[in-house]
C-alpha cells in the first residue's frame, strides 16, 4: 500500500476577495496542509490534475449563501479533480461495484485512475437521493465549495460520485470532464432531441467546445455562437466541428434586422438552445433563436438575474430548463463517448506555483478551451 504522509502541499483560499485586485491573487500555496481523514464512504485520491472553472471565481468572491459568515475558510479550491486511488473506505470497498457508474469493473482499489463529481456526503435517504439526484440533496457537501477540493496533493471523494477514467484519456483531458464535460453532456442529452434536429450551443468556451462535439456525436445539426473569434476558430478546427459557427458581436436584439440576419445565418430557429455563457445580453438573443415550442436550456451562471419576457413563455410556448452537473452513470457514458469518438478536450496546463498566471490567462479575451493545474506527476 502507498505510504500516505501526514501533511501535503496545496492551494488555499484564506479570505474571500473584496476587490478586483484581490481576485487576481486569491490563493496561498502551503506545504503544511493536513492530509484529509477518511470516512467509511470516502476514497482517498492522490490528485494528478484538477481543473479551474467559472464557479471557482464565485467561490473566491464568496458569492454562495453559506459563505456570508466567512465559512468554510480556509478552503482548498477546485471541484474537477482527477488522480489515483491510494486508499478505500470500508463502505466504498463493499458497495462501489454495485453502482451504475462502476461500469461493471468491480470494487475500487488502490491504483485505479479516477475522477470525482463535486457532490459528497449526501444523505442517501431523501427524495432526491433515492431518485438518483444527490446533487440536489440539502445535506450534501460540494468539493471546492463547502469542503476541500482538488488543488492539493490529496483529496477525499465520496465513492458514490467517483468514476473510473478510461486508459485512453489523460488526466489533463479527463479533469474538465468532471464538471464542464458532465454539465454540458447532461444538458445536451436532456434536450431529448432526435437525430437531425437542430441545437445551438451558445458560448464556445470550456463548456461550449465540448457541447458542440457531444451534439455532433448525437447526430444533431449543431450551431455554435460566440462573440469572440478565437473560441469559434477552435470549434471550427475540431474533428467534430459544428455545422455553423456564428459570431454574434454585431447582433443587437433591439434591432430586429440584426436578429433576422442571425436567424438566416444559422438556418432558422433551433429546436433547442443551450446557454453556456454568463453574459446577460446573450440570453435574450438565445431566446430569439429558439423555435416556437422549443427548449431553452440554461447552463451558464450570470452574476445577475436572467430577464425573461413573458412573451417568450406564452406566445412562443418555450420550455426553460436548467442543468446542473451530471450523475456517475451519465459521466461513465460520457467518458466512453469521449474515448471512442476522439472528442477533443482542449486544455492548457500549469503547475501549482503558477496558479495566478492561470487566472490571468483565464481573463484574457483570446482565451479558449480549459485551464488545468498539474498537481503531481501521476499518469
Amino acid at each position: 500500500m502507498t505510504d500516505i504522509p501526514k501533511q501535503m502541499r496545496g492551494l488555499v483560499i484564506e479570505s474571500f476577495a473584496k476587490s478586483a485586485e484581490e481576485e487576481k491573487k486569491p490563493y496561498t500555496l502551503r506545504d503544511d496542509l493536513e492530509v484529509p481523514e477518511m470516512a467509511p464512504h470516502h476514497v482517498l485520491v492522490k490528485i494528478a490534475v484538477a481543473a479551474v472553472c467559472h464557479t471557482d471565481g464565485m467561490v473566491v468572491r464568496g458569492e454562495f449563501a453559506h459563505m456570508a459568515q466567512g465559512e468554510p475558510l480556509p478552503l482548498i479550491p477546485s471541484h474537477e479533480p482527477t488522480g489515483v486511488v491510494v486508499a478505500v473506505g470500508s463502505e466504498a470497498e463493499k458497495h462501489y461495484a454495485d453502482l451504475p457508474g462502476s461500469a461493471g469493473q468491480g470494487p475500487l482499489k488502490a491504483g485505479d485512475r479516477v475522477g470525482s463529481l463535486a457532490f459528497k456526503n449526501f444523505c442517501g435517504k431523501c427524495e432526491d437521493c433515492k431518485a438518483g439526484n444527490p446533487k440536489f440533496c440539502e445535506q450534501q457537501d460540494m468539493s471546492g465549495v463547502t469542503s476541500h477540493g482538488g488543488l492539493a496533493q490529496y483529496m477525499t471523494a465520496d465513492y458514490r460520485s467517483v468514476v473510473r477514467i478510461p486508459d485512453a484519456l489523460s488526466f489533463d483531458a479527463a479533469a474538465p470532464l468532471f464538471c464542464a464535460g458532465a454539465t454540458v453532456f447532461t444538458a445536451v442529452r436532456d434536450c431529448k432531441l432526435k437525430k437531425g434536429q437542430s441545437i445551438v450551443i451558445y458560448g464556445a468556451g470550456a463548456l461550449g467546445h465540448l457541447g458542440v462535439q457531444f451534439a455532433k456525436c448525437l447526430g444533431l445539426r449543431t450551431i455554435v455562437i460566440d462573440s469572440r473569434e478565437p473560441p469559434l476558430d477552435l470549434c471550427k478546427a475540431l474533428k467534430h466541428a459544428p455545422d455553423v459557427a456564428f459570431n454574434s458581436k454585431d447582433v443587437d436584439v433591439k434591432k430586429p434586422e440584426t436578429v433576422k440576419k442571425a436567424l438566416e445565418a444559422i438556418g432558422g430557429p433551433a429546436d433547442a438552445v443551450v446557454m453556456c455563457t454568463d453574459v446577460i445580453p446573450a440570453f435574450e438573443l438565445g431566446l430569439e433563436l429558439t423555435r416556437k415550442h422549443g427548449l431553452f436550456m440554461v447552463v451558464g451562471q450570470p452574476a445577475d438575474k436572467i430577464p425573461i419576457h413573458f412573451e417568450y413563455l406564452i406566445f412562443k410556448d418555450l420550455t426553460v430548463k436548467g442543468s446542473l452537473l451530471g450523475e456517475p452513470a451519465g459521466v461513465q457514458e460520457m467518458l466512453e463517448i469521449v474515448a471512442k469518438e476522439g472528442i477533443e478536450v482542449k486544455t492548457r496546463s500549469y503547475p501549482l506555483e503558477k496558479i495566478h498566471d492561470l487566472l490571468e490567462d483565464y481573463g484574457k479575451p483570446g482565451h479558449a478551451g480549459k485551464l488545468v493545474v498539474r498537481v503531481s506527476d501521476e499518469q
